[in-house]
């Protein structure tokens, strides 16, 4: 019961989930020019401490919010992966997706206090999915007039308004309106949060969120997470942001850990400063559960997502 409940839980998950990683010693280190009983791995972290020693120096301070025009549009690609091994009673199912979706934002208005008002909707998809025994389905919104009919929910949806969703400059949620029921997984998001003053490099900021989780009992557990962002650094006006996600409810029980590893994702995310919008976003998580229906079952997770803004992405 157990298993067909995590598994139906999953294959939702990929529905919705179709739709919606340097060193480099400088040459004033090199080999000839190192101090005594410096070898090239000692000159490597030794220039690493120089660098960071110098954007310190270097660092003012950062303003990261989001700036749009009212009538802009833009795209983004976004491409995800996701797997799923179980183990049950020795019997093993494996259950693989991939999408390719593009994703478009549509700026409706832009308030006196400068609050953003944009629409969201998915313009065109190109799906992918196996289950252990059964035939791979495939779905192109570019080529196949119809859907097989798991993608058929997903395929009504192309080209129509998602979400309309007001926020702050800083990516803070004013409203919401949700034009089509959707579930959300936790892998992906349309903007992070932004601090709302000026920060340095190396600083940390965090939302909260709370899951409900059903235990075997019938009863629910409320288990907390936070979302962590800091600022990894700052080149040629892109921010790099790194995502991590930390458990804050000691959880014990495989089972319950079982239903909280598809929000547990880290990743990274490119921020044009001046522009005021992400460039790119990559998240991946890969978590495994034993125990979570019997002692020698098994849950393995893995799931990758990038999403990259299209060069052309200004249509207006």
């Amino acid at each position: 019961m157990m298993r067909r409940s995590l598994l139906s839980r999953f294959s939702s998950l990929l529905a919705v989930c179709s739709m919606a990683w340097l060193s480099c010693p400088s040459p004033l280190l090199g080999q000839t020019d190192q101090p005594a009983g410096t070898g090239p791995q000692e000159a490597a972290v030794l220039e690493a401490e120089i660098q960071r020693a110098t954007a310190r120096a270097a660092d003012k301070g950062y303003l990261l919010e989001y700036r749009f025009q009212k009538g802009e549009s833009l795209r983004m690609k976004v491409v995800q992966l996701v797997s799923m091994q179980t183990r049950v009673d020795g019997n093993d199912q494996n259950v693989e997706s991939r999408s390719v979706s593009t994703r478009q934002w549509d700026v409706r208005d832009i308030d006196a206090e400068g609050n953003i008002t944009f629409s969201h909707m998915i313009k065109q998809v190109s799906m992918w999915q196996k289950v252990t025994g059964k035939d791979e389905i495939r779905y192109d919104s570019t080529k196949d007039k119809q859907p097989p009919e798991p993608y058929r929910p997903i395929a009504e949806k192309l080209g129509k308004p998602i979400s309309t969703i007001t926020m702050a400059r800083d990516g803070r949620l004013v409203k919401r309106k949700d034009q089509t029921r959707q579930f959300d997984p936790g892998i992906d998001s349309l903007v992070i949060p932004l601090p709302d003053k000026l920060i340095h490099l190396g600083h940390r900021w965090y939302t909260p969120e709370k899951l409900r989780i059903r235990t075997q009992t019938g009863t629910y557990q409320t288990v907390q997470l936070r979302r962590q962002y800091k600022l990894e650094s700052v080149e040629a006006g892109v921010a790099m942001i790194s995502i991590t996600t930390q458990v804050l409810t000691p959880v014990d029980d495989p089972t319950i850990k079982s239903q909280i590893v598809q929000r547990l994702q880290d990743g990274s995310i490119r921020f044009d400063i001046a522009r005021g919008r992400i460039l790119s976003k990559q998240l991946h998580l890969d978590q495994r559960v034993i125990g979570f229906n019997g002692p020698a079952s098994l849950v393995h997770y893995q799931a990758r997502t990038r999403e990259e803004i299209l060069k052309d992405a200004t249509l207006q």
